[in-house]
């Protein structure tokens, strides 16, 4: 085998005159706050202080992968296989450094830190010792130029990554907060330490860490030692595993880099949903659940290997992206999606209420292929709204009333994606969705008595709590009801019949009710009495038939419209999926 290991130092890398590129596969810049901490603290902890004399110590990074070898001289790119997150956190570190010598007046000390972060080749013409593709231009304005030319607000979530990392730098390495850390961490230290010298000791510091610098010619070679490195300790998360064998063997570049494209696509999809819950992991793991077989996020990686044959790899890539657009239409619905037609506006809604109310995650493996037999044609919009409906109502009785356990739903969501997305006719799905969806979740639906017990917990107050989303929910979809509608009334607000106040009954479910948003703000804080003929001019059937019912409201009577509100939403939403 072609490999060459060898100790080096930072200061050797840095120093050797190559310019170092981050490939396609590499995962982006993704440090978190805590890593980064984490090592500027280890960095200064290894310095000490004797007689006004700042010594520094030697600091392990552990192993870096490369293909090509730095220390010989030929025009080759040197690829950072293995290594990436440590020497971009380096570079951001220096670039921090640079610009507070420079606002201290240090040109000449900004001047030559920053050439470890830029170099020149032969002719003298400037070069970026770190390449990377992913956060470009970015990355190169922002902490690769001593200027700090921002182009454009950072966009991504590497970019954000990166300007966060600088920012934290920058700040820890301000005088007043370095040397109160020093002086509570680090031996011989005191306020009479010039902060200049502090700041040239951390420099050499991080350019004395040594690591194992292991090299190689051979790409294929790189790829597994790459595996093999994380195979123990802390893995890489499978996606990142994944798109490295994807790069591996779909290296193709003419007429187009097919993989690097699909990648950046998939990207792109995902990053729409500017959700921080969800990345392209979590929507790897919802789609391998919903395409292949149930599987933990350990064991993504070895299912990919074992299920996915070599020739399916750009097919594979398709279906990852063409997902990615029904995952998106899940977690950010918009009317647009379906071309504003307002046959479509019930599913935006029960896409919303899944996410925002209900923040239901597993159920995204079987919506997925849903909507995938929708586009196929071979689920009838009937049984396509009623799978839909079920879904949301199944969730509001059994996820929000009932809090039931979400991990009970992963094998039956998995198993009727993948039977569903092997249907040819709409007969077909419709009798999966019958046998694998309705048939299991109906035993899990709570019966009358439970769900009314429950319901009765559901209240609304000033102050925002999960409830409250909750018991919104179940009054638009009454109000839905008497309203014979799908769609809730966009102009309606939640309004206290017993004006509310800081006695809990009144913020329970059966002294609300849903009312224009413009009659909420007339009735205010009126009694009931004084309300009749404000609620009089509302066009809300509900709201009529209250008043009709009612020619006075007291606390007593709260619990009982609790109880027949249950038994009223139980009956015309959840009694039905039972049969």
């Amino acid at each position: 085998m072609n490999i060459k290991p060898a100790e080096k130092t930072i200061r050797a890398l840095l120093k050797s005159g190559r310019q170092f590129m981050i490939p396609r596969f590499q995962r982006e810049y993704s440090w978190e706050k805590k890593n980064c901490e984490e090592f500027l603290d280890d960095i200064i902890k290894g310095l000490s202080c004797k007689k006004g004399k700042i010594e520094i110590s030697s600091y392990f990074l552990g192993t870096m992968l490369f293909i090509g070898n730095y220390d010989e001289k030929n025009d080759k790119e040197i690829q950072v296989v293995d290594g990436q997150q440590r020497i971009t956190t380096i570079t951001i570190l220096f670039s921090a450094i640079s610009d507070i010598f420079q606002e201290k007046g240090e040109d000449k000390l900004s001047e030559l830190i920053f050439s470890y972060i830029m170099t020149n080749d032969d002719d003298g013409n400037p070069v970026r010792i770190i390449k990377s593709e992913s956060s470009y231009p970015f990355f190169s304005y922002y902490i690769q130029d001593r200027e700090k030319k921002i182009v454009s607000e950072p966009s991504s979530e590497e970019e954000k990554c990166i300007q966060s990392t600088y920012k934290l730098f920058k700040n820890r390495l301000e005088e007043k907060n370095l040397k109160a850390f020093l002086l509570q961490h680090c031996d011989g230290f005191d306020n009479s330490v010039d902060f200049i010298d502090i700041l040239k000791a951390i420099r050499d510091q991080v350019l004395n860490c040594f690591f194992i610098s292991i090299s190689t010619d051979d790409s294929k070679q790189a790829y597994r030692i790459f595996e093999i490195l994380n195979a123990k300790g802390k893995k890489l998360a499978a996606i990142d595993l994944i798109k490295n064998r994807l790069f591996e063997k779909l290296r193709k570049t003419e007429p187009a880099d097919f993989a690097k494209c699909k990648w950046n696509e998939l990207k792109g999809i995902i990053n729409e949903c500017d959700v921080s819950s969800v990345g392209i992991g979590t929507f790897y793991r919802h789609f391998w659940n919903s395409c292949y077989k149930q599987a933990g996020t350990s064991q993504l990686y070895e299912r990919f290997l074992s299920m996915v044959k070599q020739n399916e790899y750009e097919a594979f890539l398709d279906s990852l992206v063409k997902n990615a657009k029904y995952y998106v239409q899940i977690i950010k619905p918009s009317r647009s999606d379906y071309d504003n037609k307002k046959q479509y506006y019930w599913l935006v809604q029960s896409f919303k209420v899944l996410t925002d109310y209900f923040s239901i995650a597993q159920v995204r493996v079987v919506l997925m292929a849903i909507l995938w037999a929708k586009d196929e044609d071979i689920i009838s919009m009937k049984e396509f709204k009623k799978a839909i409906l079920f879904l949301e109502n199944f969730h509001f009785a059994y996820t929000a009333v009932m809090s039931g356990k979400a991990n009970r739903l992963d094998g039956i969501y998995s198993r009727t994606a993948i039977k569903l997305r092997k249907c040819t006719t709409k007969c077909q799905s419709k009798q999966v969705l019958e046998t694998f969806l309705y048939n299991s979740l109906k035993p899990l639906i709570p019966t009358e008595e439970q769900f009314t017990e429950k319901f009765e917990e559901l209240c609304y107050s000033k102050k925002s709590t999960p409830l409250n989303l909750k018991c919104k929910y179940a009054l638009l979809k009454l109000n839905c009801y008497y309203q014979n509608k799908d769609i809730f009334e966009d102009d309606s607000s939640i309004e206290h019949i017993i004006p509310e106040s800081e006695e809990q009954d009144v913020n329970n479910i059966g002294n609300l009710i849903m009312l224009e948003g413009d009659l909420n703000v007339e009735a205010n804080n009126k009694n009931y009495l004084d309300k009749i003929p404000v609620y009089k001019k509302s066009n809300y059937v509900w709201v009529k038939d209250f008043i009709s019912k009612h020619s006075f409201w007291t606390n007593d009577m709260i619990k009982d419209r609790t109880k027949e509100m249950a038994a009223l939403y139980y009956n015309k939403f959840i009694r039905d999926y039972l049969k």
